[in-house]
Parts: structure tokens; sequence; C-alpha cells
């Protein structure tokens, strides 16, 4: 059976820009490439090359579990945080924004349990993963998430979390996901539930990043303050580098304990 493919919002929701013929102004094409070189830090992690090669030992994978658990079991708060900042009315941008979070959060509250279906699959216990004390470096980028969807405008908080979080997911879900020698290390019995949580963002993670920022494109318009770019830009360029950290760390104490 394969994962229930999310909703999309209405096509009108989501028309990209077209301020350029590529369909985004210059900012948003400038921020991509600006944050390409962190992004792809984080994506093209060893700690993932490990996991897809099916080589990465059994404690950092299992620290690597537990250490993102924060950040997968509070996504969907991500998202409230962000609705509540919306209300519908004559703001078109607004009301784009708010049709897609309300509908990215129906589907978000499926994955916690799918992930813990993952850890299981490799010997994690759910109160493994439930009441697991990963470093603190490891459950930044969750508190940051949070903090940043609390208190932020709606532009960087969703550049944060929507386009840089669950885009630099999608890169590395994908690779993982299409590693024949990974999928082939669980049971048959088991490998659909093992799998069912990369298979599904490896799904809709493609495409998220960019239907988010086409909404921040229209909440900022095609030439906004250069200070209104700047804090997107931070935004997205904080989360990589928080991600990125929380790799080299769970890599780090992976192999302090092995020593």
């Amino acid at each position: 059976m394969q994962p229930r493919r999310l909703e999309r919002a209405p096509a009108q929701a989501l028309q990209r820009p077209a301020a350029r013929p590529d369909g985004h102004p210059q900012w948003a094409r400038d921020l991509v490439a600006e944050s390409r070189a962190a992004k792809d830090a984080v994506a093209q992690h060893e700690a993932w090359r490990l996991m897809r090669e099916a080589t990465i030992s059994r404690r950092l994978h299992q620290l690597m579990l537990v250490g993102f658990w924060p950040l997968v079991a509070r996504f969907p708060d991500f998202l409230a945080l962000n609705l509540l900042k919306t209300s519908h009315g004559r703001d078109e941008a607004i009301n784009a924004a708010r049709a897609w979070l309300a509908r990215n959060l129906r589907s978000e509250t499926r994955h916690a349990e799918w992930y813990l279906d993952w850890a299981a699959a490799l010997g994690l216990a759910r109160d493994a993963v439930l009441d697991g004390t990963p470093p603190v470096e490891m459950t930044a980028i969750a508190d940051w998430c949070w903090r940043v969807c609390h208190a932020a405008p709606l532009p960087e908080a969703m550049a944060a979390t929507n386009y840089a979080v669950e885009g630099v997911t999608g890169d590395w879900v994908r690779a993982v996901a299409a590693s024949e020698v990974y999928r082939g290390q669980f049971a048959a019995s088991e490998r659909e539930s093992a799998m069912r949580w990369l298979d599904a963002h490896a799904d809709y993670d493609a495409a998220h990043p960019f239907e988010a920022l086409d909404i921040i494109v229209r909440l900022l318009g095609p030439d906004p303050a250069p200070g209104r770019v700047a804090a997107v830009r931070a935004a997205v360029l904080k989360s990589y580098a928080l991600y990125r950290t929380a790799l080299d760390v769970a890599q780090t104490c992976a192999a302090a304990e092995r020593a």
C-alpha cells in the first residue's frame, strides 16, 4: 500500500508570482542561490551517506532517530503557530498561506507515528525515543523552529521551517528512500512500516519547499524592503546551520562511545 499523497492547496492559491519569466522575482532567486551551499552541507552530510549505504553504525543510526524526534514530533506545532498568524479575508497571499498550512497540518499529524515505526524497526523501543535525552545540540533546531514560528513574522517562520527544514529533509530522504540496500536491511514483513515515513517524505517534500517559497514570495511581493529579505535569508541559513550541527554532534558522540 502506497503512502497517501498530501492533498494540495487549490491551484489558484499556489500560482507562482509572475515578476520573472521563471516565476520568481530576483530576490527570491538570489535567496536560493546564496543559501545553496549551506543546504548542500546538510543534504550531502556523511551521516546520510552512511545511512543510504547501510554502513551506518547501530549507535549513530539510533542516536539520529532519537535526536531528531523533537523536530518531527513538534513540526505540527510549528505549522499551527504559523496558522495562528493568518485569518481568511481580503489578502490573497494570507489566504493562500492559511489554506496551505491547514492542509499540511492535517497531514503532519500522522507522521510522528510513522517515525516511531521506523525507529522500532531499528530496535528502538517507543519509550527510548519518547524519553530519550540526546545532546542539546541535536534538539536546538527544534527549539529554534518553535521560537521563530512563535515570534517571527510569517515569511521568516515559513522560510525557516517549510522552506529550509522541509526542503533539505526532502533532499536526504529521497536519497535514503531510493537506496535498495537500505530498504533491504528490513525484513519483508516489516519493510512497509519501517519505510513509511521515508517514503511519504520522499513524495511530498519534493513539492513542499517550492510551494512554501511561492507563498513567501506572495507575502513579501516582487520588491520587498532589503531588511525583510535579509531576515528571511537569516532564518533559512540558521535552520541549515543548526541542522548541520545536529548531524556533526551525532557523529562525534557516536564515535566517542565506540572509542
